[in-house]
């Protein structure tokens, strides 16, 4: 049961950015989807602009913001390993259209200080000790 457990969120991890990474390919006519913002796919996108493009990272107080806005949808879910594949695949998401993806140790770092509570609660729905699960 337990390898079920952690299988469930990789896989599913796998298929969001397989399905990303198709969704941010650029159209053969070279014009984009209505009303898909072209400016943001190409600033944002970790594989055509290097992390040392002297963006910053997300700050405490935004990653606390949006995990405090998950929290609905976490509680909604009902069930760990389905709060933790929501949870990985919209962070890495939301953390790729922010600048630099920050490792799990950093995240939980910038959390410990700025929103513990959330932080433990946003852990406990998806059965985790640590965001470096992810």
């Amino acid at each position: 049961m337990r390898t079920i457990r952690t299988l469930a969120p990789a896989l599913c991890l796998v298929l969001a950015l397989t399905a990303c990474t198709d969704a941010d390919a650029p159209s053969p006519t070279g014009a984009a989807a209505p009303g898909t913002p072209t400016v943001t796919n190409a600033a944002t996108d970790p594989v055509r602009a290097a992390p040392t493009n002297g963006s910053a990272p997300a700050s405490a107080e935004e990653v606390c913001a949006y995990l405090d806005g998950q929290l609905p949808t976490l509680k909604g879910i009902g069930s760990e390993t389905g709060a933790m594949a929501n949870l990985t695949v919209n962070l890495y998401s939301w953390y790729e259209k922010q600048g630099p993806v920050p490792t799990g140790r950093q995240i939980d770092d910038q959390t410990r200080l700025e929103c513990p509570a959330t932080r433990t609660e946003v852990l406990k729905l998806a059965g985790m000790e640590s965001f470096e699960r992810l």
